[in-house]
């Protein structure tokens, strides 16, 4: 395996030093380069990489210093950020996020810890990079073999149930283990959260593909993806309209020109809905091989659920192509998680708590499944994933987020 590299950016040696000696152990033994001049970090980045990793010191912690490294990210995607600051950056929430950094480091810190969060970064990195991670780029635009791609649709009754968040860790996993080419369509049209989830700026929207002056189905198939946004994982999304307003001009035979020229072109298609049943859902829902429909560990969401499924069943949704899942759970909430899924003899295909990796991918614009593969989460997401797989991928998925001993990501309190 080839050395990992990793680049030191601060006016100090000091962190650079430190790495250095807290990596001198690590199985990994990375290179370590160390660029002092802030300045000249384009003409390292060019001349001694590709890094694995970048180390941004306390020095990177201004505005300008921000700024400089989300441009960086926005160049170089591949290489993984840690940022290691003394104190917190006089900047927006935001500013910090939009870096794309996958850990932020308290000043000063210890050996150990500064060790784990980099190996964790350089694993991020090799996800991104190596071949069996989640796609390193998208495939050539041919058709799916084989047919139409299967489609699978994320619903709710109520608000605040994850479907977003379903939806894109539901994406990133069938890219992960099938190593096919999956497209989100996010079919809430009026407040669509899809990008923002995943930190893209998309160009365009479904509303724009719709407004093609070419009426022929098969030219909307044929340049659909040109519509679609990538994330860095490989995921492509098909983002909502940018105005409310537009997506009174979005109808359903609209919705069915858009999902048929998806799914011809991609081998999975993940629609995220919004919590209503409007006729452009139905249409997504005939459409649809697998319906997740999700609801949280409260008493509306849970009576709603039960209104819903009674809802699919006068729309001849066969049951059978039904999925539930319970997200949010806790305990010492009033409500007895059994109590609940007594209610539903069907069964709930996971039932998943709160974790805070949850919030942290979230700011980091990753699937939860990417940033953190062995949190209890992800392993029960998985799963319940990974039922949709051939039988011959599924003892992979139990290998890959079987949770370790000892956690990454721990930051130093003050």
């Amino acid at each position: 395996m080839a050395t990992r590299k990793i680049l030191v950016l601060d006016r100090s040696d000091a962190l650079a030093d430190q790495l250095r000696a807290a990596m001198a152990s690590s199985a990994e033994r990375p290179e370590i380069t160390a660029c002092s001049r802030v300045g000249s970090v384009a003409e390292v980045l060019e001349e001694d990489g590709p890094f694995d990793v970048l180390v941004a010191g306390a020095s990177l912690g201004t505005r300008s210093g921000l700024a400089r490294l989300r441009l960086i990210h926005e160049e170089l995607p591949g290489m993984a950020l840690v940022l290691a600051f003394s104190r917190r950056p006089d900047a927006s929430l935001r500013d910090i996020v939009r870096t794309g950094a996958v850990d932020l480091l308290q000043l000063p810190i210890e050996d150990k810890e500064l060790a784990e969060a980099v190996e964790r970064a350089i694993e991020l990195s090799g996800a991104v990079r190596t071949p069996e991670a989640p796609l390193a780029a998208p495939a050539p635009a041919v058709p799916v073999a084989g047919g139409p791609g299967t489609v699978y649709t994320i619903s709710s009754a109520t608000g605040g149930c994850g479907k977003t968040f379903y939806a894109t860790n539901l994406a990133y996993f069938l890219a992960r283990y099938t190593q096919k080419r999956v497209c989100i369509v996010d079919l809430d049209l009026q407040f669509g959260e899809v990008s923002t989830a995943l930190r893209l700026r998309p160009k365009y929207t479904i509303f724009d593909a719709l407004q093609r002056e070419d009426t022929d189905e098969a030219d909307l198939q044929a340049h659909i993806e040109e519509y679609c946004v990538t994330h860095e994982t490989g995921i492509s999304v098909l983002a909502a309209p940018r105005e409310p307003s537009e997506a009174d001009r979005i109808s359903p035979p609209d919705v069915t020109r858009i999902l048929e020229a998806v799914r011809n072109r991609f081998d999975y298609v993940i629609v995220d809905t919004p919590p209503a049943l409007a006729e452009t859902v139905l249409v997504a829902f005939d459409m649809s091989d697998l319906l997740y429909v999700m609801a949280t560990l409260d008493l509306p969401s849970v009576r709603n659920m039960s209104v819903f499924l009674s809802t699919l069943e006068r729309l001849k949704v066969p049951t059978e192509h039904v999925r539930l899942i319970l997200n949010k759970a806790e305990s010492d909430v009033g409500i007895d998680i059994e109590q609940v899924t007594k209610l539903f003899p069907q069964g709930f295909e996971s039932v998943l708590p709160y974790a805070k990796e949850v919030s942290r991918s979230i700011n980091l614009g990753m699937p939860v499944m990417a940033a953190s593969p062995t949190a209890e989460i992800s392993s029960l997401m998985a799963g319940g994933m990974k039922l949709v797989l051939p039988e011959a991928l599924q003892g992979r998925v139990a290998e890959d987020t079987t949770p370790k001993k000892a956690g990454l990501f721990r930051r130093r309190s003050k």
